[in-house]
């Protein structure tokens, strides 16, 4: 078994009887001076606008997030581009707080950090050329790093030929500073949630318009960072997304990667060595070591592709659901109907359509505090084979109490209807995947926390995730496994104000909040 892994998962992990970790020399939580900057710009590289009049089209939502929407089989084109970069990355509201402009992306974040950039390679883009290019989501542009075909070098850091077919790619990274100023060490945990919320989105996003979409998690570091132009710890690749359908492979040709000055993300970011080192032990060096590693792969539970939308689902598009959604920081304890339930845990469920996972399978497992669900004993359950199968029955108030404890006292996990504690065999993914397979469990659970949160809101509910303290939810289901990542889903006590179209936010009056992490 892989220990650095481990390591940093138990040094990072809240407990009732653990003593806290060490603090890093320099290091001050949410020091204001230091603040990170929430967007990163490229000085002096070729801006490219993006179109912002994107009416909302794609199958309904609830199709999209069933897996029910067959491929269209039509070609990426730039207001594809646009829409699949706003739905997952952009900003859709902005506040003032404390005299300071605080922005709202379309994807959950913790904390509101937002630590994932997206960079886009595009090859077959009609009406766009060829070229690197790096998302701008407080302008809603492309800045172009570099131009020529860069699919080819990304297929061979990914050890994927079939990649440099694709129309676009997508590259996934994380500024670790961005989450660490609030978190500290843990903080790299938030970065692997955050790409999978934002996957959350895109994927459903590219299902809902018909696009074929797969997300590469094995790649050669090092080559992946050089072509980015990045150093691999004040900023690393998470990962690689192919959209579109295959066509002729591009031959090679070596372009230049970027050499532009990018913004510093602080005044005075601060390494974290724990965050680096965890980050490294799970690097892959050469392509020989990539393809072993997909290799070994283990097979995960079976995860249904595609499942039953309920009777009289809403028909809302996507586009409309994305901009409605916003994490739901207050609720109301009331009864919910068993479908809330089943189906978005059905959702939440599906397979990840990833090179680390053999097809159809997943590497977690789902455990509930169900509190108000019409036709379920409140009580503990563990979610197997797509059944809520009770572990413990008890009484609503004594689960609700629980819920709020295993939370970090956060009333918003008892209040809520029912909450998912998403977890891993750690100790089995770790002996198959090597230190990696940690980075696959974090963001895989990212995935499934978008999900579930996006098919609450689609039937007119909320959700949000929540800090948890690790050894007391494992040792409420009976030690079995890791948990990573929290979820409570139910009745919103407010209304959210839609977000904007792109380059338009909406501007709030307040912000909601409840105490956090």
């Amino acid at each position: 078994m892989s220990e650095l892994a481990r390591l940093y998962h138990e040094a990072t992990g809240f407990g009732s009887g653990r003593p806290p970790r060490p603090s890093v020399p320099g290091f001050i939580p949410s020091d204001p001076a230091n603040r990170p900057v929430p967007f990163k710009r490229y000085s002096g590289a070729p801006v490219l606008g993006l179109p912002t009049d994107l009416p909302p089209g794609g199958a309904p939502a609830v199709a999209a997030l069933s897996g029910r929407v067959p491929p269209a089989g039509n070609g990426v084109d730039l207001e594809f581009l646009a829409r699949l970069l706003f739905l997952s990355a952009g900003v859709t509201r902005w506040a003032e707080v404390q005299e300071q402009a605080v922005w709202f992306r379309t994807a959950p974040s913790a904390g509101n950090r937002h630590p994932v950039e997206v960079y886009v390679a595009a090859g077959a883009v009609a009406g766009l050329e060829t070229g690197l290019y790096h998302f701008a989501p407080d302008v809603f542009d492309l800045e172009e790093l570099s131009t020529g075909d860069h699919r080819p070098a990304l297929a061979d850091a990914a050890a994927a030929p079939e990649i440099a077919a694709d129309p676009l790619v997508l590259v996934l990274t994380g500024v670790p500073w961005r989450t660490a100023w609030k978190y500290g060490e843990r903080g790299w945990r938030h970065v692997y949630w955050d790409a999978g919320t934002m996957l959350a989105n895109l994927l459903t996003v590219a299902e809902a318009y018909g696009m074929r979409a797969h997300v590469l998690l094995g790649f050669v570091d090092s080559a992946l960072g050089r072509r980015l132009g990045i150093d691999g710890i004040a900023e690393f690749p998470i990962a690689v997304v192919t959209i579109g359908g295959l066509g002729e492979p591009t031959p090679p040709g070596e372009r230049p990667a970027p050499h532009l000055a990018a913004s510093p993300p602080a005044p005075a970011p601060l390494e974290l060595p724990l965050i680096t080192e965890v980050q490294r032990a799970g690097q892959l060096a050469t392509t020989g070591q990539v393809t072993a590693w997909r290799a070994a792969a283990p097979a995960g539970t079976r995860g249904a592709d595609a499942v039953e939308p309920p009777a009289n689902a809403p028909d809302e598009t996507i586009d409309s659901l994305i901009l409605r959604r916003g994490s739901t920081r207050r609720m109301r304890p009331d009864l919910v109907p068993p479908e809330l339930l089943e189906w978005s845990m059905a959702v939440a469920g599906r397979p990840l359509p990833a090179d680390a996972l053999p097809a159809g399978s997943t590497l977690l497992s789902h455990r509930l505090t169900v509190h108000a669900v019409r036709g379920l004993e409140s009580g503990l359950y563990d979610r197997t084979g797509g059944r809520s199968e009770p572990y413990r029955t008890a009484s609503e108030a004594s689960v609700r109490r629980l819920s709020r404890y295993l939370c970090r006292d956060q009333a918003l996990a008892g209040d809520a209807a029912f909450t998912d504690y998403i977890f891993t065999d750690l100790d089995r993914v770790l002996d198959a995947y090597g230190d990696r397979g940690y980075r696959v469990a974090q963001l895989e659970a990212g995935v499934a926390a978008g999900r579930l949160q996006l098919a609450a809101f689609a039937l007119g509910y909320g959700g949000t995730g929540l800090t948890f303290t690790d050894d007391d939810v494992a040792a409420a289901f009976g030690g079995r496994g890791s948990c990573m990542l929290a979820v409570s889903v139910g009745i919103p006590a407010y209304q959210a104000r839609p977000g904007g179209p792109p380059g338009r936010p909406t501007r709030l009056d307040r912000v909601v909040t409840s105490r956090r992490e």
